[in-house]
């Protein structure tokens, strides 16, 4: 066994410390939230889905005499483990302990595990394990049996080991087990112990012993669960013993696991005999635990104290002897001495059990009563820890050896790995000085507490086993004189149950006790009177049965939570076929609702339920026989505690009254539909509230409204609707006409009301009778229908007007034949005249627009020609004064310069040059920093000037080179003329730059005014729109470049047929059209794409987009919505003659944000 243990311990060794720490504060933190949930009976739910499990315990008599079980096996077990020693001084042989903990958790459940704690801490304590040591693992005391809870989990309600499923469990828990509990205690012991001896040490033992207990736990479960069974001690199998409730996370609140008894056992409270016997047990406990924890407090004060004066009396005798010794070996060498006082604080003692050691003022070891190996040679301190932990503690209290004036004593702890061991040394440091007053040493003795505080901890564990050997005592004693007492009560509670299951001739015999015997009589007397009541009871449920049977409906019952029926009247047979027993199944009602009504009936009634209303509803149910019937389910929600317990009820069969509803409503309904169809307005007017009452569908037809919008207008109606001019007529001679109406006579009234969306005033004539009067007889509600005549009225205006212009138009006529034929031949020559004059009007209005466009033009070309015109007149002036000023003195510098000074020029003029050549690039004040830091360190005194010439001249990339290419003193010359010469070549280049850009203005300019030549000005040629659409963009390049974005899509290189110069037209109108809409501001998107055999061309522009209104004009002639001044009208009728004369057409569409015009023309290559 001791082998293993050292397998194991080679193991744990192997693993780095740091590991094995982690892992333990791991498990720690996992043991406690095991922990919590244990003792606090909350765990996860897994299986239905994922939940919130609560467990709690009812407190029989099954569970509190769990607790005196679990507590004598726990003592048995640990006192017989404790004669087998794993880990000389920490760990003895467990295993029998640990199986007991897993027998009765799992038999018992949580009365075993609040037990465990308790009965595991006095258990050690029984074992020798010091008091201080308990409180320190109080938490790991709790911890240790929520571990064990894991395995209660898994496999607690049937522990049953010949079945492989709980097998696998098992293995399961073994698992997380050992993953958590060795290591945990390893953490738990680092307090007291070192973390190595800890998880070293310790922690394998744990792991040896917990593994026999894994192997010997299925076999014990196999005998004590029949056993535990048999006496009905098995938490599982004790009806109401635990009630288990989980968290609904939809309602917020606590429910029942369905299948549990609620209303058994589950209801009954302490039983009498605990709760006699508890008091007794409590007692007793207080008392003996008092009386051996203040005789031990007494016993340790007294032991410490005599600890104390041993120390004194041992430091002076040891000071008389060490004082004689050196006045005798006064002349003996040193060696020799040191020897002898070896041999004398051996013969002392104090060093049987403890140390006495010497030392001087710098905390050297003179000598000590330890002899190394035997021999006579001094024991380091370093290789003995007392001494070790002696002097250190000394040294910490004073800080200074010499500031030792009096003896002090004070105490130290000792940790040791082999045997394991924690001890307490009491240690008392002395000063002390020989006759002579040569020496100046200091005295310490050390006296381990296990020395004089072993009758002590011998009394503290008797104490604890006499604390069980009570508990166990006084446990039967209180159950012999609770049974004595409680016998009769015990009867009384049996004739109950009896009573309860039906049997009334229960009667209990009297007691000799004065109390009980007149509880007895009582409760004979009260069996007969109930016996009397059932029987009157039992005749009026059977009245009760015939009220129910002779009942037109279904009454019935059900659970209010879950909607189970408890109860059905068998008229259930008759009216839907199906059985009592088929209706009680759970979910049968819902079930068998019509599928339109089921979720709408549930939420109903649930949420009426959840409110403990009364409430009733109608629904269809499916029959056995597969048909539906109508029911009227009337509910009474009865209360308990404050919830709602039961749900009563009648569902009445109402399929009968439905069928003529639906009779009823098909016909209103065919009704309303010939009213809907009827052209005509059909309405019933309120004269009194002045309010519509209702109106068919014709009132939307004829004016535009719906009857709501009629209804809404409430009494303002007929003031909005009709005509200014009719509306006092209507009051003035209709209105009198209802007071004076029979029911009989009719009013007939023509007028004039507004259509809601065309704002067309339209002619109505109503014919009107009185539809309901009020209590007085008068007129209230008056039924008309309104024919319109709009249409008769513009027909008689019509023909009235066509008469008078045909008369007037007969005499005209007759006249004009008789001109005809001398105007004929004249109007066919002035038709010729016109069509030529239009046709240079055409040519007229389309130059003018051009002109237009030009015009538009020119702002922006005077711009782009000046600019890069500007640029090349001050470049070409700079350069002029650089050669007046400059070039004379520049051979003359170039002439002075050395070979390395040409070198230097050489090199600086290349760099400055291909900074001429590139963009400009403004270096960043960091760079200017460093130059000048630079140039300063390298001794330039003129830093300054050479840091912005070289950042001028662009040379600053040359880096640390330029130190060495400007150590001579001519650099201020060099500088200068490098600068000049690339100052003429950069302006060089800016007026090689400005003059493409003029250059490239002007042939665009060109290319639009004669984009191919005068040859094709009429003709239709291939023209590449690409090219054409390119130029017309430089030309706008002013316009554009600020505040427009161009987005060019062009997905085709291909030609298209058509005139250059008139397409450019088109061109720059859409583009110029685009522009405007925007105000300049947006983006345009340019796109070409051929779709066989037509190349299209798209200007799309993100301006307000074309309102619907004037969709249809904007190809109309000198239709226009710009300002006056910015167009005439005609760019897009012109554009849309263009492109249709060459054979194409163009599009739009529009809406708000973007609009788009597409140029549809055939491809070259179509041809």
């Amino acid at each position: 066994m001791h082998v293993i243990i050292q397998w194991l311990e080679s193991i744990f060794e192997s693993i780095p410390l740091p590991i094995l720490e982690t892992w333990g504060s791991f498990g720690f933190i996992v043991g406690f939230v095991l922990m919590l949930s244990a003792f606090t009976g909350f765990s996860l739910k897994l299986e239905g889905g994922f939940g919130i499990r609560r467990e709690v315990q009812f407190w029989n008599t099954q569970a509190l005499l769990s607790i005196p079980f679990t507590f004598v096996l726990i003592f048995i077990t640990g006192y017989l483990g404790s004669f087998i020693v794993l880990v000389p001084g920490a760990q003895t042989f467990e295993s029998l302990k640990d199986l007991s903990v897993f027998l009765c958790i799992l038999l018992f459940g949580f009365p075993a595990l609040i037990a465990v704690p308790f009965a595991y801490g006095l258990s050690d304590l029984i074992e020798g394990v010091p008091a201080g040591f308990l409180l320190d693992w109080l938490v790991g005391y709790f911890i240790n049996p929520a571990c064990f809870w894991v395995a209660y989990r898994l496999i607690g309600k049937n522990p049953d080991f010949t079945k492989g499923k709980v097998w696998i469990k098992y293995i399961l828990f073994v698992i997380v087990f050992m993953t958590i509990e060795p290591l945990l205690w390893g953490h738990l012991c680092s307090k007291q112990f070192s973390p190595a001896i800890s998880y070293r040490n310790i922690t394998p033992a744990l792991f040896f012993t917990t593994s026999i207990t894994w192997v010997l736990a299925p076999f014990a479960m196999l005998v004590f669960l029949p056993i535990a069974k048999k006496y009905e001690m098995f938490w599982a199998e004790i009806p109401g013993h635990v009630r288990e409730s989980f968290f609904d996370f939809k309602n917020w609140v606590w429910e029942k696991e369905t299948g549990q008894d609620t209303e058994g056992k589950s209801n009954q409270g302490l039983p009498i005999r605990m709760l006699l016997v508890a008091p007794f047990i409590l007692l007793v406990l207080v008392m003996v635990g008092a009386t051996a924890y203040l005789n031990l407090r007494s016993a340790e004060m007294a032991a410490d104290k005599l600890a104390g004066r041993l120390h004194q009396e041992i430091s002076e005798n040891l000071n008389l002897h060490l004082d004689r010794f050196l006045d005798r070996t006064q002349n003996e060498n040193e060696p020799s001495r040191l020897e002898g006082i070896n041999h004398l604080l051996k013969s002392t003692n104090v060093s049987a059990h403890g140390r006495a050691i010497i030392i001087d003022r710098s905390g050297n070891l003179i000598g000590s009563s330890r002899i190394a190996n035997g021999k006579e040679t001094i024991v380091d301190q370093d290789s003995d820890p007392v001494i070790e932990n002696a002097i250190g503690t000394l040294r910490t209290k004073l800080g200074d050896l010499n500031a030792l004036h009096e003896p002090i004593q004070f105490q130290f702890d000792v940790v040791t790995a082999k045997p394991l061991a924690l001890e307490t040394w009491l240690t008392q440091a002395t000063p002390y000085q020989d006759n002579s007053g040569n020496l100046n040493w200091i005295l310490i003795t050390s006296i381990p507490s296990a020395y004089y505080l072993e009758g002590v901890r011998i009394g503290s564990s008797q104490s604890a086993m006499v604390f069980a050997v009570a508990l166990t005592s006084s446990l039967l004693i209180a159950a012999f004189l609770a049974g004595f007492v409680t016998a009769p009560i015990r009867r009384i509670s049996n004739a109950s149950s009896a009573m309860a299951k039906g049997d009334f001739d229960q009667r209990v015999p009297s007691s000799r006790l004065e109390e009980l015997g007149s509880l007895s009589l009582t409760f004979n007397h009260m069996a007969e009177q109930l016996q009397e009541s059932f029987r009157r009871t039992k005749s009026s449920e059977e009245q009760f049965r015939d009220l129910v049977a002779t009942t037109p409906g279904i009454v019935w019952e059900a659970d209010a939570l879950t909607f189970t029926f408890t109860f059905v009247s068998q008229q259930v047979e008759d009216m839907l076929g199906y059985s009592v027993e088929e209706w009680k199944q759970p979910g049968f009602w819902a079930e068998h609702l019509h599928p339109d009504d089921r979720q709408w009936a549930v939420e109903f009634c649930i949420a009426c339920t959840g409110r403990m209303e009364a409430h009733d509803f109608e629904y269809r149910f499916l029959k056995k026989n597969g048909g539906f019937v109508w029911l009227r389910d009337i509910v009474k929600v009865i209360v308990k505690n404050n919830q709602p317990k039961w749900l009563r009820g009648v569902m009445v069969d109402i399929t009968e009254r439905k069928q003529i509803e639906a009779k009823l409503l098909e016909r209103n309904q065919f009704i309303e539909s010939i009213l809907d169809i009827t052209p005509d307005i059909l309405y019933i007017y309120d004269i009194e509230e002045r309010r519509n009452v209702y109106s068919n569908n014709g009132i939307e037809v004829v004016l535009g409204y719906s009857p709501d919008e009629m209804k809404e207008m409430g009494e303002n109606l007929i003031p909005i609707l009709m005509h200014p001019e009719d509306f006092p007529k209507y009051l003035k001679e209709v209105v009198p006409q209802y007071a004076n109406m029979s029911d009989k006579d009719i009013i007939e009234h023509s007028y004039r009301m507004k259509h809601k969306k065309t704002g067309q005033w339209r002619w109505l004539i109503s014919r009107e009778r009185i539809y309901q009067r009020n209590s007085n007889h008068g007129p209230k509600q008056i039924f008309g229908i309104i024919y319109d005549i709009t249409k008769s009225k513009e027909a008689e205006e019509t023909i009235l007007d066509l008469n008078a212009n045909l008369e007037r138009k007969i005499d005209i006529r007759t006249e004009e034949l008789s001109k005809s034929n001398s105007d004929l031949r004249e109007a066919v020559f002035n038709l010729e005249r016109i069509m030529k004059e239009l046709q240079e009007a055409q040519d007229q209005l389309l130059l003018s627009e051009k002109l237009a466009a030009l015009g538009q033009l020119a702002a922006g070309m005077t711009h782009e020609l000046n600019t890069p015109l500007g640029a090349i007149l001050s470049s070409n002036r700079a350069i002029l004064e650089i050669l007046q000023k400059e070039l004379k003195g520049i051979p003359e510098i170039l002439s002075g310069f050395n070979r390395e000074e040409s070198e230097s020029f050489n090199i600086l003029l290349e760099e400055s040059l291909k900074d001429a050549f590139q963009s400009e690039i403004i270096p960043d004040r960091s760079l200017k920093k460093e130059l000048h830091r630079m140039f300063k360190n390298a001794g330039f005194d003129d830093y300054d000037d050479v840091t912005s010439s070289v950042l001028d001249i662009g040379a600053y990339r040359l880096g640390e080179r330029l130190i060495d290419l400007l150590k001579t003193e001519k650099r201020t010359n060099l500088l200068a003329t490098v600068g000049s010469l690339s100052t003429i070549v950069r302006l060089s280049n800016v007026i090689a730059i400005a003059s493409g850009k003029a250059s490239h203005v002007v042939e665009a300019l060109k290319n639009y005014l004669n984009p191919g030549g005068s040859e094709q000005e009429e003709g239709i040629v291939a023209v590449d729109i690409k090219s054409e659409i390119e130029t017309i963009l430089t030309l706008y390049h002013t316009k554009i470049k600020y505040g427009v974005e161009i987005v060019k899509d062009y997905k085709t290189d291909g030609l298209c047929l058509g005139n250059g110069n008139r397409l450019n037209q088109v061109w720059i109108n859409l583009l110029n059209n685009g522009l405007q809409s925007m105000n300049y501001q947006g983006k345009i998107e340019i796109s070409l794409e051929e779709q066989h055999p037509w190349i299209i061309t798209s200007f799309i522009d993100s301006g307000a987009g074309i309102p619907d209104s004037i969709k249809d004009k904007i190809f109309e002639p000198f239709f226009t919505t710009k300002k006056q001044g910015e167009g005439i009208g005609l760019g897009l009728d012109i554009c849309k003659k263009i492109i249709e004369k060459m054979g194409g057409r163009i599009e739009f569409e529009s809406v708000p944000g973007r609009t788009k015009f597409s140029v549809w023309l055939k491809a070259a290559r179509s041809v």
